[in-house]
């Protein structure tokens, strides 16, 4: 009894190893502001993490969770844009953003 137990505890442990924790959201210029005004009770803040050439790359703390939201260059304008980084010693967001206001820099 105790082996099957333990095989059971097992394999949810795994289970729940492969379930990952953060999420990359690909949105247009239409879906970011749907996407704030549905989770923006749950959002504790949204940071710029940089631009590559396709993306501009945000990176939101949605209670305690994160998820990553990808929109188009060619979609949204970013007055101060930064190079976006996947090295494990960049900076988690570069500064703060206002979802309502079409991803706009907080002021500080």
């Amino acid at each position: 009894m105790r082996t099957l137990h333990t095989i059971r505890l097992v394999t949810l442990l795994l289970v729940l190893g492969f379930i990952p924790a953060c999420r990359t959201t690909s949105l247009n210029k239409q879906e970011a502001p749907d996407w704030y005004a549905r989770y923006h009770s749950m959002v504790r803040w949204v940071g710029y993490q940089g631009s590559d050439q396709q993306f501009h790359h945000y990176i939101a703390r949605v209670m305690d969770d994160w998820n990553f939201i990808q929109i188009r260059k060619d979609e949204l304008t970013v007055a101060v844009e930064r190079p976006y980084s996947t090295a494990s010693s960049a900076p988690l967001y570069h500064y703060l953003v206002d979802p309502s206001r079409e991803y706009r820099k907080v002021e500080q």
